[in-house]
């Protein structure tokens, strides 16, 4: 009887995926990328953190937008991002 290499999974939010051992090492390499940065102090806002990001949609805005479907969509998703920064400060 053949035996199965032993596979680590991961939980995501559509159940528990199997990596090998080489998504594994990709995985890892992605989620050092990613920035969980939380602003700490609600009685005294770190707007840097927030102007950071805006910084960063805009050059993401400029990479992503060739063309005017991508463009509209852009526009679309920021002007609901807006709506819900609007509605937070209540």
């Amino acid at each position: 009887m053949a035996r199965k290499k032993s596979k680590e999974s991961v939980n995501t939010p559509f159940g528990r995926v199997p990596l090998t051992s080489e998504e594994k090492a990709t995985v890892k390499v992605i989620a050092d990328r990613v920035k969980t940065e939380v602003i700490a102090n609600a009685y005294s806002p770190n707007f840097k953190l927030i102007d950071d990001t805006v910084e960063e949609i805009k050059k993401s805005v400029r990479k992503n937008g060739v063309d005017h479907y991508s463009c509209n969509n852009i526009y679309i998703i920021l002007q609901d991002a807006l709506k819900k920064v609007n509605l937070s400060g209540n």
